[in-house]
């Protein structure tokens, strides 16, 4: 009788560990939400249990420190994206998960990007989310007393170090070129070359821009145009300016939105569909086509294969501080928590041309 009382007891926690993760997530973001659930299946399979069953459950709270080293030890052999260093631009074999050709297993190696592996920064991001769930289900008294994820006891890797994908800059001269790029007689055109005034004149996020719909381009009363942003990644909602150039091209494809029927909560970036991309969706367009279409004009302007939307906000950022821009001011452009944040998107840092090494001088003088 007793025994079954414990047993009972035991399944009863182990079912409280998952309602509790499941209530924890339901208040994330989808986009949170389903990065967190990834990294709560991999961390049960690695702990040898399906993630959601009272085993995974039973396991989660036997973890320990110990548990989770030997996690990031798995992590840091476990195969990932290439560098962009060791693949090629144009060939699609390039994507081939074979890391035997990459991975020195040398004994004390630090990571410095050009391994196959998962870059430290994707370690640190998996050991965050397991510490933030472990704090949470501690707190919860399902049975867990530590946290087998505490930093003071098994640190992550450092998350800026041996980055395999910096977000490289554009050249302020080529920002136009890209712009202008898309045809300015078909629709998609139009709508292609929005995007890109958008991102470079405004320098949001592709989450963000992906979400203005057609009542979130303003004016203020003396006509300066800005952006209502919902739900940004700081959780709250704002509003970004954008320069006279830029709002020209977002009003003319919005007016042309509201001549074809576009009301109000209507999207502004539609998708096109079919021979050409001729025929308008009516629904948002992804993330993905943003990034392929601003990829593809990057390239075709010489901007080079590497460039991301978020290589826009980069430019913008940068082009505000080499204008002179005070720091405090373009935090506000860039909505970051912290100055620190602006100058880590500082690209002006990597200027070799500004650098004292180039008048470092050994010779004796008189000689």
């Amino acid at each position: 009788m007793t025994s079954s009382l414990i047993a009972s007891s035991s399944r009863a926690a182990n079912e409280k560990v998952w309602l509790r993760i499941s209530a924890f997530l339901s208040l994330k973001s989808p986009a949170t939400r389903v990065t967190y659930s990834g990294i709560l299946n991999e961390w049960c399979q690695f702990l040898g249990a399906k993630a959601g069953t009272p085993e995974s459950a039973a396991r989660m709270v036997a973890a320990t420190d110990l548990h989770a080293i030997a996690y990031r030890k798995f992590l840091e052999t476990k195969p990932g994206e290439r560098p962009r260093m060791q693949r090629s631009a144009t060939s699609k074999t390039a994507a081939t998960k074979d890391v035997s050709n990459f991975v020195d297993t040398g004994r004390g190696r630090k990571k410095d990007g050009l391994e196959a592996t998962q870059s430290n920064a994707t370690i640190h991001k998996k050991f965050a989310a397991l510490r933030r769930i472990y704090r949470m289900l501690v707190a919860s008294n399902v049975g867990i007393l530590e946290n087998p994820f505490e930093a003071d006891k098994v640190p992550p890797p450092p998350k800026d170090a041996g980055r395999k994908r910096p977000t490289q800059m554009i050249d302020f001269d080529l920002v136009m070129d890209i712009i202008n790029l898309p045809d300015p007689n078909t629709p998609k055109g139009r709508r292609d070359r929005a995007i890109l005034a958008v991102l470079f004149g405004g320098g949001i996020r592709r989450s963000e821009l992906v979400s203005l719909r057609i009542g979130d381009l303003r004016r203020t009363s003396s006509k300066t145009t800005f952006m209502y942003l919902r739900h940004t990644k700081a959780k709250r909602d704002a509003e970004q300016a954008l320069p006279d150039w830029a709002a020209q091209f977002v009003w003319e494809l919005v007016t042309e939105r509201r001549k074809d029927g576009a009301g109000e909560g209507d999207y502004i970036f539609v998708g096109f569909s079919g021979r050409a991309g001729i025929s308008s969706t009516g629904r948002p367009i992804s993330d993905t086509g943003v990034y392929l279409l601003f990829k593809q004009y990057c390239m075709a302007a010489g901007a080079g294969a590497f460039a991301t939307p978020h290589s826009a906000r980069a430019t913008a950022i940068t082009k505000l501080l080499a204008d002179g821009i005070p720091h405090r001011e373009v935090q506000e452009f860039s909505r970051h928590a912290s100055i620190q944040m602006v100058e880590w998107y500082d690209k002006r840092r990597f200027d070799v041309e500004q650098s004292p090494a180039r008048g470092l001088d050994y010779k004796k003088r008189g000689k």
